[in-house]
């Protein structure tokens, strides 16, 4: 009976002993709730965006994330989520700046609802050509660089790179050979005034809608036509829809990589360091291959996707959004100082 005893009393101590040791390794211990801290000490960042896998962007970011996590040493590992996985545009910039996304990529049209100073970067034909691109938002000593990144960063954001989305283009379902034939054209553009200012200047008929309602509005007649760039429409369905082609170049759209100021300001200085040289070299890998694959799908759209190319005359076109210029006075300096590094 003793011996009994001692047995179970063994037993017991035993089982209170693997207790406190299981209770005591932080290690095995699951992440709560909300905290994307891994079990080995790795802060996991989610970053979304709304292209495809195949997205020169997206291509460039995997290798960001390899260079973060190589040189932090594991301290964080970024996770990209595509095809909108975690929202549109605008859901991911209210998530960034809310805290509830880390990363984001977007373009500055939809940031702009946030982040008001961007609005002005929507005039028609503000930006001349991928020279002119560069030296607005790409060359470090730009001021119009740097103005703008402030303004971005004093929304709540952390702004890593400024990196191209392009010009874009007009497609439709009937022939536009001259500016004359803009006349009543509905064309889907997004919600935001200086687009719908655009097309009401050119004689055109705007319907504002969202980009997933594009495709049924040309099926059902809403709309005529849609407009994006040469690489967006190289690869999707819309080729099946607008068989003619516009060169227009009528808006160039910058995009910005996002960080969370909490998980920005959370970090130590060499981190932070890791995080902006890996951001400058993605922008960079991103704005070369991005205008290559623009110039081949505008090849590849006028030699096989379309029946007939157009190439508007963009001297007129610029005469006739002269209008949107004189509506917006408070935009007349930005402008100045923009138009000063045109080549």
């Amino acid at each position: 009976m003793k011996t009994m005893k001692k047995l179970l009393a063994a037993v017991l101590a035993t089982v209170m002993l693997l207790g406190v040791t299981a209770c005591g390794n932080k290690n095995d211990t699951p992440a709560a709730d909300g905290d994307n801290t891994g079990t080995t000490g790795t802060t996991v960042l989610k970053m979304g965006h709304v292209y495809s896998e195949t997205y020169p962007m997206h291509l460039a970011m995997l290798a960001m994330a390899d260079e973060v996590y190589e040189k932090t040493e594991g301290r964080y590992k970024i996770e990209i989520y595509a095809n909108s996985s975690l929202g549109n545009e605008s859901d991911l910039n209210e998530g960034v700046n809310i805290g509830t996304v880390d990363m984001a990529f977007t373009a500055t049209t939809p940031l702009a609802n946030i982040v008001p100073d961007l609005a002005c970067l929507d005039l028609p034909y503000l930006i001349q050509d991928s020279a002119h691109a560069d030296a607005v938002f790409f060359d470090e000593s730009s001021p119009i660089r740097a103005s703008l990144i402030n303004s971005i960063d004093s929304a709540g954001f952390k702004t890593l790179a400024l990196v191209e989305n392009g010009f874009r283009q007009l497609y439709t379902n009937k022939k536009v050979a001259s500016t004359a034939d803009l006349k009543g054209l509905k064309i889907r553009v997004m919600e935001n005034p200086l687009h719908l200012e655009l097309w009401n200047a050119l004689g055109a008929s705007p319907v504002a809608m969202a980009a997933s309602e594009a495709m049924t509005g040309l099926q059902q007649g809403t709309i005529d036509a849609v407009e994006m760039f040469h690489t967006a429409y190289a690869t999707s369905g819309f080729a099946e829809l607008c068989k003619y082609y516009v060169n227009t170049n009528h808006i160039y759209t910058c995009g910005a990589l996002l960080l969370s100021a909490k998980v920005w300001n959370g970090m130590s200085e060499a981190d932070q360091k890791v995080f902006t040289d890996a951001a400058a070299t993605m922008a960079a890998t991103t704005n070369s291959q991005l205008r290559d694959m623009d110039e081949s799908s505008r090849e590849k759209i006028v030699n096989e996707l379309v029946e007939e190319a157009f190439d508007l005359d963009k001297t007129e076109l610029r005469a006739m959004v002269q209008p949107v210029y004189d509506a917006h006075p408070e935009y007349s300096d930005f402008v100045a100082q923009v138009d000063a590094l045109a080549k």
